[in-house]
């Protein structure tokens, strides 16, 4: 523990902590010492997380109610994290798979989810790593998904998203792991969340009242898991990787060091 709050403490921030696994990223943080940043929109949930953490973990806990799909919401948060001395991000924030044929739909929901899965991703890690390389330690989780690996009907803008965090990720991690800053995605298949059982309830799925779904993992096992693998980026494939040991994803980082041995001798260092 005392390991783990040198590299990724004293607070860390949990962007999109209103359930599911940012909600339970910020338990298994608090229980390992970290004082925590809540980011979401929800005020309500995260006053309950605050308390809950206060409260069982001793830590200090931190609200910050934004919609990071607008520019005011992603400069509240900064302007939120000024005097925090972080040392972890963990980046959760997502909107549900909202299924259309990219030219069926408004264009603005498409725009928002770019916001919120491009344009804040990119706005906070820059000025978050910006404390990280200062201090010379630390980590940034992104918790991506499976649809960042290949494009989907009915997914344009969604698979989009999810594939810039994974390549924006894996650039990151070579950017800066001989910094001291780890960096890793982790990408889900399907976790057990709210938002995951209202989706299947209002698709009429049956199953979504039970204790748990087959085939559905428990945020906690998942979030345990993305802690475990943050020093070991740049990306986790879940469960493959889980089941295979080194697989697909450290593929991925061998590929990703191959490209830079291509490309370096154009470009040089900055």
């Amino acid at each position: 523990m005392a390991d783990f709050q040198d590299k990724y403490g004293p607070w860390a921030v949990i962007i999109g902590a209103s359930h599911g696994t940012g909600a339970e990223s910020a338990r298994q943080l608090a229980a390992q010492g970290l004082n925590c940043a809540l980011v979401a929109r929800s005020a309500p949930a995260l006053l309950a997380l605050k308390k809950e953490l206060k409260t069982r973990y001793r830590v200090e806990a931190r609200v910050i109610t934004a919609d990071l799909s607008t520019e005011a919401g992603v400069h509240h948060v900064q302007d939120s994290l000024v005097d925090l001395d972080l040392g972890l991000m963990v980046f959760n924030a997502g909107a549900p798979a909202y299924p259309s044929k990219f030219l069926n739909a408004p264009l603005q929901t498409w725009q928002d989810l770019l916001n919120l899965g491009a344009n804040a991703l990119m706005t906070l890690t820059y000025s978050i790593g910006q404390q990280l390389r200062e201090r010379g330690k630390g980590g940034i989780l992104l918790m991506g998904s499976h649809a960042g690996l290949g494009g989907n009907k009915k997914f344009a803008m969604y698979t989009a998203t999810k594939g810039f965090m994974l390549n924006f990720g894996e650039s990151l991690w070579m950017e800066l792991k001989d910094q001291g800053i780890d960096v890793l995605n982790f990408l889900i298949q399907v976790v057990d969340t709210p938002t995951l059982r209202k989706e299947m309830q209002r698709a009429g799925i049956e199953g979504c009242d039970s204790d748990t779904i087959p085939g559905v993992y428990p945020a906690e096992a998942i979030v345990k898991l993305a802690l475990r693998e943050l020093p070991n980026g740049p990306t986790f494939i879940h469960p493959e990787d889980e089941e295979q040991g080194a697989g697909t994803g450290k593929a991925r980082g061998s590929a990703v060091k191959e490209r830079w041995e291509h490309t370096a001798p154009f470009v040089g260092e900055d």
